[in-house]
C-alpha cells in the first residue's frame, strides 16, 4: 500500500488527510491517528473471555495469562490500542534500507533502548515509520491485549497490515477475536490447552522467548489467576 492509497483509506473512514497526493503530510498524519482512535466500545468480561476458552478447549486463566504478559491488561491507552513498534521487524521487512537514515526506527538487532516507555511516543515511532513505508509500518507493530504483531494479519482475519491495525483499533472484543484465530492458525491450541508454556512461548513470542522469560512470566500469571 503507498501513502496516496492510505490517504484514501482513512478519507472512506471520515477523516481528513488533505490532498490525496502520496505526501505524508502532518494532515495525513492527524487524519491516520484519528482513524486509529476509536477506545473500547465495553471491556471483555468474563463472559467473553470464556466463549473464546471454550472455542480453544484451554482454560479462561490461560487466556487471561496472555493478556497480562502482554499488555498488562490494558488493551487501549488515551483511546488507541496498546502498541509497540519493533525496529528490528521494520528493519528485515524494508530490506534494512533505513537502518543508517533512521536507526531510531530501523535496527538489524533487536535492541530494548529503542523502545519508548510511553504510549504517544511509541504511536509516534509507528507513524514516522508509516511515512517511510505504509505496509513495513503496521507490519512491524504488535496491537492491544494480545499484542500481536501487523505482520500476522492474514491469520487474524485482516486482508493488509493497516486493516489489521484498523482492526484492532475498534474494540478490545476485536481484539479477542483475532487472538482466537491467531492461536488456531498458529497450531498452538495444544500448547495453550496443556499449558506448555515454552511450547507456546516459542510459537507466539517467537525463538527467543527464553532471552525475555516469556515462558516463565505466563507460568507465573498463570499461577496467579488459577490460585
Amino acid at each position: 500500500m503507498d501513502v496516496a492509497t492510505l490517504q484514501r483509506r482513512v478519507m472512506a473512514l471520515g477523516c481528513d488527510p488533505g490532498l490525496v497526493n502520496g505526501q505524508f503530510t502532518a494532515q495525513t498524519r492527524a487524519a491516520v491517528l484519528k482513524a486509529l482512535t476509536n477506545g473500547p466500545d465495553a471491556p471483555i468480561d468474563n463472559h467473553d473471555i470464556d466463549r473464546a476458552a471454550d472455542r480453544l478447549g484451554a482454560p479462561s486463566a490461560a487466556v487471561r495469562s496472555v493478556i497480562d504478559v502482554e499488555s498488562t491488561g490494558t488493551p487501549f491507552v488515551d483511546g488507541r490500542p496498546t502498541i509497540l513498534f519493533e525496529p528490528h521487524r521494520f528493519s528485515r521487512a524494508t530490506g534494512h534500507r533505513f537502518d543508517e537514515t533512521h536507526p531510531a526506527l530501523s535496527s538489524r538487532a533487536w535492541n530494548p533502548r529503542l523502545y519508548p516507555a510511553a504510549q504517544a511516543a511509541r504511536w509516534a515511532q509507528l507513524l514516522d515509520a508509516v511515512a517511510l513505508d505504509v505496509d513495513a509500518g503496521f507490519a512491524s507493530a504488535s496491537y492491544g491485549a494480545f499484542q500481536i504483531l501487523g505482520e500476522n494479519h492474514d491469520w487474524c482475519g485482516a486482508a493488509t497490515a493497516w486493516a489489521f491495525a484498523w482492526q484492532q483499533s475498534r474494540s478490545a472484543g476485536a481484539q479477542l477475536d483475532a487472538f482466537v484465530m491467531f492461536v488456531e492458525a498458529r497450531g498452538l491450541r495444544r500448547a495453550l490447552q496443556n499449558r506448555d508454556w515454552p511450547a507456546f512461548a516459542r510459537g507466539y513470542n517467537g525463538t527467543a522467548f527464553r532471552e525475555n522469560r516469556y515462558d516463565v512470566r505466563l507460568a507465573a500469571a498463570y499461577a496467579r489467576r488459577a490460585a
